[in-house]
């Protein structure tokens, strides 16, 4: 699981270029040339980030403070193997100290500051065994291999479980520029000879598939086999996300090209 200044990163990933959007103009961009967040270890290996959405305010702290440090402890493999680069560690027992690190401290609240500017989840899984046949239903053109399937959890500033006039308008911004980068995504994705497409979240319809009467929109239970909790608030259902809560938006991609692929490789240690 990855977490992102902004959904732009994604697509510039693989495009290997600067995407030019309303988002990238006003993301937070870090300094030393390091961009995502990674946080936690999946079953693939890459660094994940789930939290309870019920626990206290406290807690969460806490485990930030062991995710950015788990962070930390990455970034340093990665940069030492391929960069040389100097960063110290120590082993994160709760508390830091500067006088035993001050150039850990330093890098620490870096990255923690990058998490809290972070407002793109990316997540790669195989899709469940369970949602397989509902998957093969939205995308009848799928191959018959392995579908892989990447959810794009984009925090918002407002509460998604209520309307409002500002609620509106910012779910037609997470719209558009989901729309913009799934299509840049499954277009690199295709140029690489793999299958791609991704759910339209306003119609709930395969984006480039034919027409079936199988829907998944945001609010639906499948979700929550996707990492997600789906809440039925009586009035309306709502999407939360476990770190996020209901201020998020969501957006999935499915594609046949496997994590060991040259491209999937791109997306998972952007």
């Amino acid at each position: 699981m990855k977490y992102l200044p902004g959904i732009h990163v994604l697509a510039q990933s693989l495009t290997g270029t600067r995407a030019v959007s309303a988002e990238s103009s006003c993301s937070h961009q870090p300094r030393g040339g390091i961009t995502p967040v990674s946080l936690g270890l999946d079953h693939f290996g890459n660094l994940t980030g789930l939290g309870d959405s019920n626990c206290s305010l406290k807690a969460a702290e806490e485990e930030k403070k062991h995710l950015v440090s788990q962070t930390m402890m990455d970034l340093q493999s990665s940069l030492s193997s391929k960069e040389g680069h100097p960063l110290k560690l120590v082993q994160f027992t709760g508390e830091l100290s500067e006088k035993e690190d001050p150039a850990f401290s330093h890098d620490f609240r870096l990255t923690e500051q990058l998490f809290d500017s972070s407002t793109v989840e990316c997540a790669i899984q195989s899709c469940p065994e369970s949602l397989k046949k509902d998957f093969c239903s939205m995308f009848p053109e799928a191959p018959s291999s392995d579908m892989m399937v990447i959810t794009v959890a984009h925090k918002t500033q407002n509460d998604m479980s209520a309307w409002s006039p500002d609620v509106e308008q910012e779910r037609e911004q997470m719209l558009d520029q989901f729309v913009h980068a799934a299509k840049e995504i499954c277009s690199a994705l295709q140029r690489d000879g793999f299958w791609a497409d991704f759910i339209d979240p306003s119609s709930g319809l395969a984006f480039f598939g034919a027409y079936t009467n199988n829907t998944l929109f945001e609010t639906d239970d499948r979700y929550s086999r996707l990492g997600f909790h789906v809440d039925d608030l009586g009035c309306c259902r709502v999407i939360r996300h476990s770190l996020w809560g209901t201020r998020v938006f969501v957006g999935t991609i499915c594609t046949n090209a496997p994590p060991s692929s040259p491209i999937m490789k791109k997306l998972q240690y952007i």
